[in-house]
């Protein structure tokens, strides 16, 4: 057997991928990647809207339900004002109560809060309840 020969077969019995094949699958891979890439920009901030809308949703709804245990004019009138929240994102929420005024015996108190960014003013929850006030 001669030089030749032997170098011949030791390339026709070679098996497994070349360099050419794994920088080739490497661009794929890359391009891919490139691809997915505005898609899980945009689910990232998606998810961080949603976790900004909650907690304002969570805010809003704690005022409804504090002005369900109210059965007082004074303690209906004691849940008006603002107040203002820094959600974990670092989005301060500013929340407003506003209570209608008092009937002047028996009857119902409307109560309505109101959540915006204070970065943006949008709007992001609001509520509104009917107090009884026997």
């Amino acid at each position: 057997m001669t030089l030749t020969s032997r170098a011949r077969t030791f390339r026709d019995d070679e098996a497994g991928a070349g360099l050419v094949e794994i920088v080739v699958a490497m661009l794929m891979l890359a391009a891919l990647a490139i691809a997915f890439l505005p898609l899980l920009v945009q689910g990232i901030r998606t998810s961080a809207t949603t976790a900004t809308l909650a907690t304002a949703t969570q805010l809003v709804n704690q005022r409804m339900q504090a002005a369900s245990s109210v059965s007082t004019c004074s303690g209906a009138t004691a849940l008006a004002g603002t107040s203002s929240l820094t959600d974990p994102r670092g989005v301060t929420i500013q929340v407003v109560t506003v209570v209608a005024a008092c009937p002047s015996g028996s009857g119902t108190v409307r109560v309505a809060s109101t959540a915006t960014r204070t970065d943006t003013g949008a709007t992001l929850a609001t509520g509104a309840t009917l107090v009884l006030i026997p």
